[in-house]
This record gives C-alpha cells, sequence and structure tokens, in this order.
C-alpha cells in the first residue's frame, strides 16, 4: 500500500469551471487546437504547431511565428456590441525573436480600428464608432522567454487589463459597439504576428476579474 501522503500528492486542483464560457483552447497534444468548451470553428493559417519546446502546464502549447498561426473564425458568440461583458485571457511566453508590434490577439485582419488589439506593451481599444482607439499599456511589458498570463476584462463600465494578476494597468470606459459578429486572431495582427508560444486561452461572457488576483496555478476545468 502506498502512504496516504503521496497519495495525496497530486497536481494543484484545477481553477472552478466558469459558468460563463464562451470558448477555451488549451492547446495541449491531446487537444491540439480545439476550442474544448463549445467547438468554435478554427481556420489554421500557414502551420502552427502544437509544441512541447514550452508549455505553461507540462501538456504542450501553440506555437506561433510570422505567417503560423490561428483564426477563430466569426461567431455571433463573439458579438460585443453594447456593453457587454467579457474576459479575454491566456498565458503568454514570447521569445527574444518576437517584434514589439506583433500581435498576440486581434479581431482585425487590415490595418482598421476593431473592439480589440492585444500587443506585448500597449493593447488597443476600438472607440463607440470603431473610427478611433484609447490604448492600455501593460504593466512593463509581456515579459520575454518567460510564461505571462495576462487578461483583458470588458465589466460593462470600463476595460482593464491584468498582467499575471496585477492590475488594473489602467481603466478606460468600456465602448457601446456595434452589433455584429467578430472573429480572433491568436498570435496574430495586421501590424504583425507574434513569436512565442500560448497556452489555456479562455473567453467567457463576465467580467472574471475584478480587482488583482493570482493567476491560475492548474488547467482550466471544463
Amino acid at each position: 500500500m502506498f502512504p496516504l501522503a503521496l497519495l495525496n500528492a497530486s497536481s494543484p486542483p484545477s481553477p472552478p469551471v466558469d459558468p460563463n464560457l464562451v470558448l477555451l483552447m488549451p492547446f495541449t497534444t491531446t487537444s491540439s487546437f480545439a476550442d474544448v468548451a463549445n467547438n468554435h470553428a478554427i481556420t489554421v493559417i500557414g502551420s502552427p504547431t502544437i509544441s512541447t519546446a514550452q508549455s505553461k502546464f507540462g501538456a504542450g502549447s501553440l506555437r506561433v511565428t510570422s505567417g503560423n498561426y490561428l483564426r477563430i473564425n466569426s461567431t455571433s458568440t463573439l458579438d460585443m456590441s453594447g456593453k457587454k461583458p467579457f474576459t479575454f485571457e491566456c498565458w503568454v511566453y514570447l521569445t527574444s525573436g518576437h517584434s514589439s508590434g506583433g500581435g498576440i490577439l486581434s479581431m482585425r485582419n487590415s490595418a482598421v480600428y476593431c473592439p480589440l488589439v492585444v500587443k506585448e506593451s500597449t493593447t488597443f481599444i476600438g472607440n463607440d464608432s470603431l473610427d478611433g482607439w484609447s490604448f492600455l499599456s501593460s504593466y512593463g511589458v509581456v515579459g520575454r522567454n518567460t510564461w505571462s498570463h495576462i487578461a483583458l476584462v470588458f465589466d460593462g463600465t470600463n476595460v482593464r487589463l491584468y498582467v499575471n494578476g496585477n492590475g488594473p494597468i489602467s481603466n478606460k470606459p468600456h465602448p457601446s459597439w456595434p452589433v455584429g459578429d467578430r472573429f480572433l486572431n491568436v498570435g496574430y495582427d495586421a501590424d504583425g504576428a507574434a513569436d512565442g508560444y500560448i497556452n489555456d486561452l479562455r473567453i467567457s461572457d463576465s467580467a472574471v476579474y475584478t480587482t488583482n488576483f493570482t493567476p491560475p496555478t492548474a488547467p482550466f476545468a471544463y
């Protein structure tokens, strides 16, 4: 028989299941590019891979480079019209070769205004009529050669950015965007692509974080 202490020496418990979960992409060797929560359609651009060279929780991560990324196809679940609450979050590991203009997450494929573009040190938020920007600067920057947790929270009143649970970096008014389905690029923006790894991309239609928090210590449950 094994000692009770060994039987209980398991990995950290998973964070609670989010009842407002819209999408969850763990990016592991078993889940690959799939949305395991709601099976959103995904377009693969170029040749992104699931890599074991870097992994936040030891089961692989999405490797993105220039011309190799994913797109969550246009869907009504990403209709961010009015002031609907949303939280976009993921773990990111940017390599030394990453360009500061490269996008981690974005909702555009050309140099136009859109609801959000998340970069290493600046997040772009489109205004109500999507003809101008406001900007959120990160807490320092998203680190290079280390895992960073980023969370972009829309709560119906303000937009807040947290890096590694620290923030909110700054508050901006939550715009009232026009009705329309959206798509989301993972590892790409019109200004450039990310060079790095991404784990545990989760989108919720609620404001998950309202104050500083401890980033997850285990993969999200679903």
